[in-house]
């Protein structure tokens, strides 16, 4: 064990140089247009290496050599350019935005070709393949999303909103760039795909919003997205044996669901304010076993599509804010939050059944948080003392759980060979934690209770 330290280090460092510009002309008074432009270039460099220390051949701490598989480098440039040209029309009647977006991203590296032979450097590569065929350049990604927006009134008061829209996103850029030097190793090493496609999300969205009096208002919105080229991680089976992890655009999701929103401003004649805003959402997408992409190709045919919940998912959200106060002078609020847990793949031990990926859920989140503040005024500065308490009821919200329990609290591991086993050693040996040391993991809960005080000027 190499004393002192951990035996794997880590370093990367990341510069972006880039520049935007977004211009606004009012041409009359119906049109407004908007256009602009980014470019973002990237230079990131990656050095990970695990040091070598045993008792027979690295009697001195070592740094494992460039040509393992224990030390990986690499500096990376990719280039990420947009552009936008929006019109938003104003008539007596209606409101309309009507945009176009136009995305480009290169990742500037190259991705694996074979399936089944990921890597030049694998020694069981056939003689009748050529190892210079097996890596190719990325392809660039292109992108048109065009947005739309529409708003009418239907009474004084009361406006009816839908907007339809398509969106891009970027795949994290450490998953095109794991091991990009596709060194070989046993076991089930992991292989970047610098060919991954950025995800398309199609949005529509309908919705009322309705003011009730003055400082009265409600908004209820319904929405449907409908993602493509989720990111999954893929384990792909080359042999009996032999398996390795790639990630790939598999997954396809759709969400539905339903926003009310409720808010009372407060003015000057009255020193409270309310504001209010349930969610009901329902987010599936497709779920794919460890070997179906390789099955898909070896096959040709195309694994039924199950869909399960994804890991995101919360049925149900409800968000709500209490402040009373005088502008200017003193403030208290609120804020209380309840969620549905997330969803988790349970575990059965000894038993021949199958569960579904994400076939139940952790528990529920409840937490609340105050703020309450006291401003003194010196002249032209104003000084203002506060003090904040995040999850005021120190509530202990489970966030990680389990997989044979649900639950944060408790596992069944506890009650197996190796966690009785290492209870009777610790009975004997002095210094040896005990499985329930083991299992209790602060880390699987949100924070605790916190507590601010501070103080700031205002000019």
């Amino acid at each position: 064990t190499y004393q002192g330290g951990g035996q794997s280090h880590f370093y990367q460092r990341t510069k972006i140089f880039g520049g935007k510009f977004d211009m606004t002309s009012q041409l009359n008074k119906n049109h407004e247009l908007k256009f602009g432009g980014q470019l973002r270039s990237y230079d990131i460099a990656m050095n990970s290496f695990s040091i070598l220390r045993d008792s027979t051949r690295y009697r001195k701490a070592t740094i494992a050599p460039a040509a393992s598989n224990s030390n990986n480098s690499y500096i990376k440039n990719p280039i990420e350019i947009s552009a936008y040209v929006q019109d938003k029309m104003e008539f007596e009647s209606i409101v309309l935005n009507i945009g176009l977006r136009y995305d480009y991203f290169n990742a500037n590296s190259q991705y694996s070709t074979n399936i089944f032979y990921p890597t030049p450097n694998d020694p069981n590569l056939p003689t009748s393949i050529d190892p210079n065929t097996l890596l190719a350049d990325a392809e660039a990604k292109h992108q048109f999303s065009p947005r739309l927006g529409v708003s009418f009134p239907i009474t004084d008061r009361g406006i009816i909103h839908f907007s339809y829209g398509h969106f891009y996103q970027l795949p994290p850029l450490a998953y095109l760039y794991t091991n990009p030097e596709f060194k070989f190793n046993f076991g089930s090493p992991y292989y970047g795909n610098a060919n991954l496609n950025p995800e398309r999300t199609v949005t529509y969205e309908l919705g009322l919003q309705q003011q009730l009096a003055e400082n009265v208002a409600f908004n209820l919105t319904g929405y449907f997205k409908d993602v493509r080229d989720l990111l999954a991680t893929q384990q792909i089976r080359v042999s009996g044996s032999q398996t390795y992890f790639t990630y790939v655009n598999k997954d396809y999701g759709n969400i539905q669901g339903i926003i009310f929103s409720f808010t009372k401003r407060r003015t000057a004649d009255d020193i409270w304010g309310v504001t209010l805003d349930y969610t009901f959402q329902v987010s599936e997408g497709n779920d794919v076993n460890a070997d179906a992409f390789f099955l898909d190709l070896s096959s040709g045919n195309q694994t039924e599509k199950v869909p399960v919940p994804l890991d995101w998912d919360k049925t149900h959200q409800l968000n709500g804010t209490f402040t009373v106060g005088e502008l200017g002078n003193w403030n208290v609020a609120l804020i209380g939050r309840f969620a549905s847990g997330l969803p988790y793949t349970p575990l059965l031990y000894d038993k021949q059944v199958n569960l579904k990926r994400n076939s139940d859920r952790r528990p529920e989140y409840l937490r609340f948080d105050l703020l309450a503040e006291k401003t003194f005024n010196l002249g032209k500065m104003g000084l203002v003392v506060f003090i904040k308490v995040y999850n005021l009821f120190d509530a202990l919200n489970e966030n990680i759980v389990y997989a044979s329990t649900g639950r944060a609290t408790y596992t069944l591991d506890a009650n197996r060979a190796a966690a009785l086993e290492t209870d009777r050693i610790a009975a004997r040996v002095p210094g040896v934690h005990t499985s329930a040391d083991v299992y209790n993991r602060p880390n699987y809960y949100l924070a605790p209770r916190e507590v601010r005080l501070g103080l700031s000027i205002e000019f």
